[in-house]
């Protein structure tokens, strides 16, 4: 009995361990899972991290075909710094340039009714305004000291509606009809919405975007493009040429670089995350084209371009270059804009634009209360052969003739080689 007794005890035992020993293979291989499970997770969120800081925010989607799709779910980096910043987020464009610029073609592709009937639009009613469209194309046909004449004259030095002179080399007129200006501002507006990456404008401006079929980042929409390079063949080269003729030769505006600017003085979003004003500055250009594109009932405070004192034939300042035409009481050194107008200027005369104002009520010079409102800007730059900037003038007899200021023809964009 005793020996049956201690039998049992030993099989009881026996089986106690072999318990113990499951329990203990079942523990480890829980947590040799468990272990697993962590490290695949671990690796999950790096590779993901390491796809946002490239621009995937949802790389499940990235296997679609469509471009337009794919540049879409890129996560656009944010424009932050307001100086010296031509390149910044330069990496994340050039990585992506290729793949933005097909999104471009697919959406023009999906919007070809829309574009097509704005386009229809515009052509039959014209959006050059009217008076300067015709003295231009007299000039093109027959140029000529008086068809010449008439083009200078739409081009004053006087502020509108007073006998106050605007600084000395900055010259403005009524470029874009009604029609034109909401022509722009449609395709800028539908473009905007497409949900592709753009890049920031410039250096300094943080909000718009670039106009370019060559630029990674840039909007390369046909219509923009061709509208862009009609105001240059039309307008701006033959104009710049007229209006400061010892400092622009036919070389010298076979480039050009166009953007958009925004500064806004609503109160719908921190002053940090807006441009608001611009300090002051040269451009990258021999000469400079800044349109409005605001429409009529965009009515916004303050926001006019200040100039300093006309650039020396060297390109630097005189003894009083921040003399003639700073900044008064009077605001003799500042060129506001309405709807349309544009004002030429040389690029190396200095200017910036004062803050537009924020949505408190101010009045504008009609005495008219007006809240924080927006500004927007079609900028054009020229520049001549791989980003030149002439300074230096030219002797009265290296100056082009008038014949040549309309007909040393180079159309758009010459093609460089």
């Amino acid at each position: 009995m005793e020996q049956n007794q201690i039998a049992a005890a030993a099989d009881h035992l026996l089986t106690e361990r072999k318990l113990k020993q499951n329990m203990s293979y079942k523990l480890a291989v829980t947590a040799n899972f468990m272990f697993l499970i962590v490290c695949s997770l671990l690796l999950a969120c790096t590779v993901a991290y390491a796809q946002q800081s490239s621009g995937i925010t949802d790389a499940c989607n990235t296997s679609t075909d469509s471009p337009l799709e794919r540049a879409r779910l890129l996560r656009m980096p944010q424009a932050i710094d307001t100086q010296n910043a031509e390149f910044e987020n330069e990496s994340f464009y050039n990585e992506h340039g290729s793949l933005i610029q097909e999104a471009w073609k697919e959406w023009e592709i999906e919007h070809a009714t829309t574009l097509s009937n704005l386009n229809d639009d515009v052509k039959e009613q014209g959006w050059i305004e009217t008076s300067l469209a015709k003295a231009i194309d007299d000039a093109f046909t027959n140029p000529s000291e008086e068809t010449e004449a008439a083009v200078k004259s739409l081009w004053t030095n006087n502020k509108k509606g007073t006998n106050k002179v605007l600084p000395k080399g900055v010259y403005a007129t009524q470029l874009l009809s009604p029609r034109g200006v909401s022509y722009l501002r449609n395709l800028f507006d539908l473009a905007s919405t497409s949900g592709i990456p753009t890049r920031r404008p410039n250096g300094m401006n943080r909000y718009g975007v670039i106009l370019d079929s060559n630029v990674h980042g840039a909007v390369p929409v046909q219509p923009l493009v061709e509208a862009v390079e009609e105001i240059i063949d039309r307008i701006v080269r033959p104009v710049g040429r007229m209006l400061f003729q010892d400092r622009i030769g036919c070389e010298d505006d076979m480039d050009y670089y166009a953007f958009t600017i925004s500064y806004d003085g609503t109160s719908a979003s921190s002053t940090q995350s807006k441009d608001m004003e611009l300090k002051e500055h040269r451009d990258a250009s021999v000469v400079t084209l800044n349109i409005n594109l605001n429409l009529p009932e965009e009515e916004y405070g303050g926001s006019d371009v200040f100039f300093r004192g006309y650039p020396a034939a060297d390109g630097w300042s005189s003894s009083d270059f921040f003399a003639e035409n700073s900044r008064d009481e009077d605001g003799g050194g500042t060129v506001s804009f309405s709807p349309g107008t544009a004002i030429i200027h040389l690029g190396a005369h200095r200017h910036g634009s004062l803050p537009i104002t924020t949505a408190h009520s101010d009045s504008n010079s009609e005495g008219k209360q007006t809240s924080g409102g927006k500004r927007f800007n079609l900028v054009i730059w020229m520049f001549g052969k791989n980003g030149d900037v002439r300074i230096a003038p030219y002797s009265e007899e290296e100056q082009l003739t008038i014949k040549e200021r309309w007909h040393c023809a180079i159309k758009g964009r010459m093609n460089i080689i």
